[in-house]
């Protein structure tokens, strides 16, 4: 997601491209025309218009044409992870305190924390109100207590941050050098390595490997997620959060979805696509996750595009009707995940 402040603008640049005539899921050739002319209005760095292509039998879509692998770098010139982490400081104020004090109990009692300050009262409402528990969870992204976590697509490293403090020992690797040093200056174990470099390195040693809006950036998703694979334990989990090509605000917004983010996001999945990829690659116990109510931004900043404002801008002010429709389409996910603003999965490594 862009953020509404830290966005530089840089002058649109022309893009060297590759054709994508099959599916990088399930290898399909046909395809249907899910979105033409496309524009960088996210960011604004890349030239040139995007087509975006629905697979006929899996439904993910894809960009095809693709950039270049050797252009895929400057695209993220202006990109938000460039800013330093926000450090973890504990929330000041009396209902602040109470709402991690009751974090902390859920997050502890449902997945083998030890975090602190921690009230009992917190087990009781996370087992009654679902979405206050996937608010909870989403902290640790759904993870059980372990040992090492990495942080794949890792930005800044704020979530390396946030997963230390946790009680991991955790660290990132991304591609993007600027986000990489800013997460170094400020104390974090971060390198510019790419995951299939991390997984010849270190195979096996990690007992969770996260991808919090990384997948989607990926040419070859599949091979991707093998890499993520090898990187883990047997029985280690992987979790990834993605957009979601059924979200309402897409069905809303259509070409204007905040989501599309032409040409940074290669690859954009429904949840059968997501899932099938995931497997292919030699996950299973595939998850679908509750979601957590994110809906509010993406129908905010995409109503703010629909209307040729820069999401640079500040765009949270979409009006009352325009809250009351992302909140419905929250709900709504409540009862069907597979509808939500974003897809949230937890896959296992299993044994060969």
């Amino acid at each position: 997601m862009p953020s509404a402040t830290t966005a530089d603008r840089h002058a649109p640049q022309p893009v060297a491209t590759v054709p994508a005539p099959t599916c990088p899921v399930c290898g399909e050739g046909a395809s249907t025309e899910l979105h033409a002319g496309l524009r960088d209005r996210v960011f604004g760095v890349a030239g040139g218009s995007w087509t975006l292509r629905r697979c006929a039998v899996c439904a993910t879509a894809r960009l095809d044409p693709r950039p270049a692998d050797d252009a895929l770098g400057r695209l993220y010139a202006a990109y938000y992870t460039h800013e330093p982490p926000r450090p973890n400081i504990a929330p000041a104020g009396r209902l602040a305190s109470a709402l991690r004090a009751l974090r902390n109990a859920h997050v502890n009692a449902r997945l083998g924390y030890r975090l602190q300050p921690a009230w009992g009262a917190g087990r009781v409402a996370g087992r009654l109100v679902a979405p206050l528990a996937a608010v909870a969870e989403r902290g640790v992204r759904s993870l059980p207590a372990g040992e090492r976590l990495l942080d794949v697509g890792c930005g800044n490293g704020q979530f390396v941050a946030e997963a230390a403090a946790a009680g991991w020992h955790a660290s990132g690797i991304d591609l993007d050098d600027a986000a990489v040093e800013a997460g170094r200056r400020a104390g974090l174990d971060l390198r510019r390595e790419s995951v299939q470099e991390r997984a010849a390195r270190e195979p096996g040693a990690f007992d969770a490997v996260t991808l919090s809006h990384v997948v989607e950036h990926v040419a070859d998703p599949v091979a991707f997620l093998r890499a993520v694979r090898d990187l883990l334990r047997v029985g280690g989990h992987v979790w990834v959060a993605t957009p979601n090509l059924a979200a309402a605000a897409h069905r809303t917004f259509g070409g204007d979805w905040v989501h599309l983010d032409p040409p940074r996001h290669l690859v954009l999945f429904e949840h059968d696509g997501l899932e099938r990829a995931l497997r292919a690659a030699g996950f299973s116990d595939v998850v679908a996750l509750r979601p957590t109510p994110t809906a509010a931004a993406g129908f905010q900043i995409s109503a703010a595009i629909r209307r040729g404002i820069c999401p640079a801008n500040d765009v949270r002010d979409g009006g009352t009707a325009l809250r009351l429709r992302a909140l419905a389409a929250d709900l709504i996910a409540q009862c069907d995940r597979r509808r939500a603003d974003e897809l949230l999965v937890l896959a296992t490594r299993p044994r060969a």
